[in-house]
């Protein structure tokens, strides 16, 4: 990074390959310096950039000192964080972008403050957004803040003390877990979800935790042809709408999962009723199966059947984990059944006994009829 005088504004250049030119421009009502950017695909037109401004402002063409736009450095940041991340990642942090760019827009990144942050946290969960969402809007503004501060664009980063208001419904005491089906739930769901490749994959999924790209990635060799236990050594990524075959989502998600005796009817009657090449296989070059087609055919499949919430494919791993904790299952064990990086003391029990986990998961059975 070229460093210069205020009068000729400063350089540097981005990992992803674009230059920022950077002047300072006298100083805020508040006392604050007023710092003012420019993002070009060249150094030369950045600093053409800077010397148009400085032009402008002699000659009295600008009406007021322009600052940085938040929509304009989120962009530049979110360019400049490629290669971070897996493509498939990088991708899917557009979604997130675009949902903190919809509310902030062009307002300045430096007049943006914490109650800012809050309210707009706070704006997301009474909206509905889950705590998952909200979480990653508020990691993703951190981000962008903690770029802003390196490159002196704030003083300091609004969004590390920034808190998110708690909905009723989360605040609601003596309630069941969020995002988890009931008891009462999963036996309906044994009984009247149809004994087809969907229904049994519904059910697959609840009662072994798998995440939905890890089940679209399945092929006939990851399941034991009794049913009796699941291979997970891939997942399906999302990159620009396309599906692709990658690595799981962790270290700790490649894992063999043991499944209860009440299951295994399920599991291998998905193992029947899938395809060749892999269980769910569409009519692509590559036969993998988009993630967004399958939530659409198993949000048909929850309507069918009458009392059923509208839960998200996720909320059957929340489900399996949930009932798991329900029955005593220490939570390092259920950390490592569901491929879980946030148990710290996970990593303790990475060589743990197949027979050990599948001990774990016998206390599912029981809860409902066996599998067709």
């Amino acid at each position: 990074m070229g460093r210069r005088s205020n009068k000729e504004g400063s350089y540097w250049r981005m990992k992803s390959g674009n230059w920022i030119g950077q002047i300072m421009d006298g100083y805020t009502p508040e006392g604050k310096r007023n710092v003012v950017n420019f993002t070009a695909p060249t150094k030369g037109e950045a600093q053409q950039k800077v010397r148009q401004y400085l032009a402008d402002r002699e000659a009295g063409r600008l009406a007021k000192s322009e600052k940085m736009p938040f929509d304009q450095w989120a962009r530049a940041w979110y360019r400049d964080y490629e290669g971070e991340v897996e493509e498939s990642t990088y991708a899917n942090y557009r979604y997130t972008l675009n949902t903190i760019i919809a509310h902030f827009g062009d307002k300045s990144v430096a007049e943006i403050r914490q109650m800012d942050v809050n309210a707009f946290l706070k704006k997301l969960s009474e909206e509905g957004f889950s705590r998952s969402k909200i979480s990653k809007c508020k990691a993703m503004l951190i981000q962008i803040f903690d770029a802003a501060e390196a490159n002196e664009l704030v003083l300091r980063n609004p969004a590390i003390r920034a808190k998110a208001k708690k909905s009723k419904k989360e605040s609601g005491q003596g309630q069941e877990k969020k995002d988890a089906f009931s008891e009462g739930e999963v036996q309906l769901l044994r009984e009247k979800l149809p004994n087809n490749l969907m229904g049994n994959s519904i059910l697959s999924m609840i009662g072994t935790g798998l995440r939905t790209q890890e089940l679209l990635a399945l092929t006939p060799e990851d399941i034991a042809e009794d049913g009796s236990q699941i291979t997970v050594d891939k997942a399906i990524k999302m990159v620009n709408g396309n599906p692709t075959l990658g690595v799981p989502k962790s270290k700790r998600s490649r894992r063999i999962i043991p499944v209860p005796q009440d299951y295994r009817g399920h599991v291998k009657r998905m193992r029947e009723l899938g395809g060749k090449a892999f269980i769910w296989a569409s009519s692509r070059s590559n036969l993998l199966y988009d993630v967004g087609t399958f939530r659409r055919q198993y949000y048909r499949a929850l309507k069918d059947v009458p009392g059923i919430r509208r839960l998200s494919p996720h909320c059957c791993r929340h489900t399996y984990i949930t009932r798991l904790e329900a029955k005593g299952v220490p939570m390092t064990l259920i950390a490592r059944l569901a491929g879980h990086s946030k148990v710290e003391t996970t990593v303790e029990y990475t060589h743990t006994e197949l027979s050990t986990l599948a001990e774990a998961v016998a206390v599912l059975n029981g809860a409902g009829k066996e599998g067709a």
